[in-house]
């Protein structure tokens, strides 16, 4: 299955998921609020840089690449963010939204996830959670950063237009694992929390295992 795809951001993870799309082939729209500034994505091959309006009006799924927001407000103005042209799309939420530092704490108080905040602030949207729960250089290279691994993503939401959402995960470079209903996106951002706890020296425990603890977790023996 073909899929237009934009993503909105052009950080770490925006230019990971944007060079790993491309790099199999699909076409890929960056949204951004200065296109000047990103003109260097424009180079690159399957690649088109735009506003964040005209990036949305011109694809069927878009992942949102943004820092995240931790408070209800926050997620909500990202959602707003997108603009009325997202109505009838299929959003693919990449963010996390961590507290500060050091404890980069989930929204264990709030109870509910970014993810469900977002999907109820965009009622005439398809709202999923995906690509939050690894680090962005294995999006990048979903073959090479850990040799031998089958790589594989879960992800939440739907359950309408999920095809979708496969063929763009499946595009990144991962086998997709659907885990349940946009409720399941509080997992998802709580696996998030520990990969950073575990993975990013100084965050919350003096356990440290690496970036790619969850790697290590999954590994067969050989």
């Amino acid at each position: 299955m073909t899929v237009k795809v934009s993503i909105v951001g052009a950080g770490s993870v925006g230019k990971a998921l944007g060079t790993a799309l491309t790099r199999n082939n699909l076409p890929v729209i960056y949204g951004v609020r200065d296109a000047a500034k990103h003109a260097d994505l424009a180079k690159l091959p399957h690649t088109t840089v735009k506003s964040v309006s005209d990036a949305i009006k011109s694809t069927d799924v878009i992942i949102v690449a943004v820092p995240g927001a931790h408070d209800d407000a926050g997620v909500k103005a990202i959602a707003e963010s997108l603009g009325p042209e997202v109505a009838g799309k299929v959003v693919i939420d990449a963010t996390n939204p961590l507290g500060g530092w050091p404890g980069l704490d989930a929204r264990w108080k709030e109870g509910t996830s970014a993810g469900e905040v977002m999907a109820a602030a965009l009622p005439n949207s398809v709202v999923y959670k995906a690509f939050n729960t690894v680090p962005f250089e294995y999006m990048a290279d979903t073959k090479g950063y850990i040799p031998g691994l089958s790589p594989t993503l879960m992800f939440a939401g739907g359950p309408e237009r999920k095809d979708e959402v496969e063929a763009v995960i499946k595009g990144v470079g991962f086998e997709p694992a659907y885990v349940g209903p946009i409720r399941y996106a509080r997992n998802l951002e709580a696996f998030a929390e520990l990969w950073v706890h575990l993975g990013v020296p100084g965050a919350g425990t003096s356990a440290k295992w690496g970036r790619t603890f969850h790697f290590q977790v999954v590994r067969k023996p050989e």
